[in-house]
């Protein structure tokens, strides 16, 4: 019995000190653990927010080339019908848009559905207005409808959109 309690006067407090260090140690590396998560969010943060920048760069040029001052510009329209300037128009938007797809990873879901909302409703201008005339008409009666037809309107959707673009950017870099 006296061996047993000399055992246990020994290991007793060994334990307990073992106890001690195992609950510290683990205390130590969930905080490491912890620093250097948050490390890691801080570089990865630091190094993600230019091209956050540059999405909203990008996503409001794109609005400003779909918007009908910029994009009849771009078309020599007084060498092409109403027909191939519909055309050259609708495709124009489409490869834009399609330029900037990836930039949907780095904006808001609300502002990727107002830019597309925006594109969708330039696609649709061009189309009414091409069905107004014949495919024979010339391209700058074209041109000059749509011109028209979009600056009849007070806000356009492309507008909201920049606006939106500029809103979520303020909200979110301050």
């Amino acid at each position: 019995m006296e061996i047993a309690l000399n055992i246990l006067q020994y290991t007793l407090p060994a334990l307990f000190v073992l106890i001690a260090i195992y609950f510290t140690q683990k205390q130590l590396l969930k905080g490491e653990a912890e620093r250097r998560r948050t490390e890691l969010l801080r570089v990865y943060s630091s190094s993600l927010t230019p091209v956050r920048l540059q999405a909203y760069e990008r996503l409001t040029l794109f609005l400003e080339r779909i918007v009908p001052d910029q994009l009849v510009t771009r078309i020599p329209c007084n060498q092409l019908n109403a027909n191939q300037l519909h055309t050259s128009l609708l495709e124009t938007i489409r490869k834009e848009n399609e330029h900037n797809l990836s930039q949907q990873l780095y904006v808001g879901n609300d502002v990727w559905i107002m830019v597309q909302h925006a594109k969708e409703s330039m696609v649709q201008l061009v189309n009414t207005c091409a069905a107004q005339l014949t495919p024979q008409d010339s391209g700058i009666q074209l041109a000059s409808l749509i011109l028209d037809t979009y600056h009849a309107v007070d806000e356009t959707p492309v507008q909201i959109a920049i606006d939106l673009l500029k809103k979520e950017m303020n909200e979110r870099f301050g």
